[in-house]
């Protein structure tokens, strides 16, 4: 079968397309199929830009030959690089009536539990516009509404549980949040493969959740266990309300571009609650979803490259602030107190309006450097202009002033764990 599949380079989807890949044509959707196709060669690739798919028509060159479509597309939150409204409901609906006349046998719409278009939160609103939408169209359909997927990647809801989960002596018991029922990844690709397989079976909409609805801190607790990471040595109670001003900084970094767990949407889909009709799943499965410690077991022992990945999404974004700050702070000094700042290039015998215009130049290209780095699509450039940067002040300094790498209080030494911290953010920024 001939499948398009929508998200295929995400979280969920990327799991989707490996189970299917063997037995259907996949056609992924992507925004860099170069690197989608480095990751995943056996899918078939065409570059496509969901906020830009709002009508039928645009739609028509992709369903040439297409049986069946899954969408595992999604935005938390609209910034810099999402519009949440145009990517879940005006895309998905376009296609939708884009797929009326094609014969479809199948369209598997992955949803969100609580989805429903009366909510108050965009995401949980443009889930259900499109769910509604499909429901209504005529086409053979399956709505699959997970809860929070557990898997062994991390992304988004995941992420934000193992960055909490691997906070060093503190366990937060977060408190004033609803319920949160998971289900396991492996679940929910076997729905969608079964969806595909037998369409006249999975008509309709269904919940995919455990049975049991936890506490966020048990969520947190489970995973602090799989990761190996011991008891906490204090239990620190969190409000979600407290979260909120973390949130409207997260907001604000969306319209940079930057996809942090932390926003709105998520402190509020937390707050609601994670639920669902959990017989749903026997219903699908022909069995109950997999319960979050089973899936934890499941998955496996977690290993080294686990724990690092969630402790270094949790030092990622402090790292970025560090480097933010030296290199904003780096120009502003050297432009506010230039003089004082050239008299170090006049040690290497240069005219003192000469060394006025290196420092200068050199306190522009650190705050460019540092603007960069604020902006998401531009932080690997901002981190190899860093790079850059730091090796040529070395070597600059040892040209002309190598008495500075005698300093008692060791300035140049200093820029040597600087570049080391550069190498790590730089090997730490690719998303997926």
């Amino acid at each position: 079968m001939r499948i398009l599949l929508l998200g295929a380079s995400g979280f969920i989807g990327s799991e989707i397309a490996s189970a299917i890949a063997a037995e259907h044509q996949v056609i992924g959707l992507t925004r860099d199929p170069d690197f989608a196709q480095r990751t995943q060669p056996t899918v078939e690739w065409r570059q496509g830009e969901l906020r830009a798919m709002q009508r039928p028509d645009d739609w028509t060159g992709l369903l040439d030959g297409i049986e069946a479509v899954i969408n595992a597309s999604g935005a938390l939150q609209t910034g810099l690089r999402d519009d949440v409204e145009r990517v879940q409901s005006g895309s998905i609906r376009a296609l939708v009536a884009a797929c009326g006349e094609q014969g479809l046998a199948q369209f598997v719409q992955v949803s969100a539990s609580n989805a429903d278009a009366s909510s108050p939160s965009l995401f949980m609103a443009t889930k259900g516009e499109a769910d509604a939408f499909l429901s209504a169209s005529g086409l053979p359909h399956a709505i699959l509404r997970p809860g929070l997927v557990i898997a062994r990647n991390a992304f988004g809801g995941t992420e934000m549980v193992r960055m909490s989960a691997s906070l060093p002596c503190i366990g937060p018991e977060i408190t004033g949040g609803g319920l949160v029922q998971c289900v396991a990844m492996a679940d929910l690709v076997e729905a969608v493969v079964l969806a595909i397989a037998e369409p006249d079976r999975t008509q309709g909409s269904f919940d995919l959740v455990e049975q049991e609805g936890r506490p966020l801190s048990e969520v947190i607790r489970l995973h602090r266990g799989w990761l190996g990471l011991g008891d906490p040595v204090w239990r620190l109670p969190v409000p979600l309300t407290l979260l909120r001003p973390v949130s409207l900084i997260a907001d604000g970094l969306g319209w940079l571009g930057w996809r942090s767990p932390l926003r709105t949407s998520a402190i509020r889909a937390l707050a609601h609650g994670v639920s669902g009709e959990a017989e749903d799943a026997r219903t699908l499965l022909g069995r109950e979803a997999t319960s979050l410690p089973a899936t934890l077991a499941m998955i496996g022992a977690a290993g080294k490259a686990d724990r690092w990945q969630a402790r270094t999404a949790l030092v990622f974004p402090l790292a970025l602030v560090c480097l933010f700050a030296l290199w904003a702070g780096s120009g502003l000094l050297g432009i506010v107190r230039l003089h004082e700042a050239a008299q170090l290039i006049e040690l290497g015998g240069f005219p003192p309006q000469i060394a006025r215009i290196i420092t200068f130049t050199a306190s522009v290209a650190d705050l460019a450097v540092a603007a960069l780095l604020l902006i998401r699509p531009t932080a690997r450039l901002a981190l190899l202009g860093m790079l850059g940067l730091s090796a040529a002040y070395v070597v600059g300094s040892l040209v002309l002033v190598p008495g500075m790498w005698l300093d008692p209080l060791g300035p140049m030494l200093k820029v040597l764990p600087i570049i080391a911290l550069e190498l790590m953010c730089l090997g730490m920024e690719a998303e997926r």
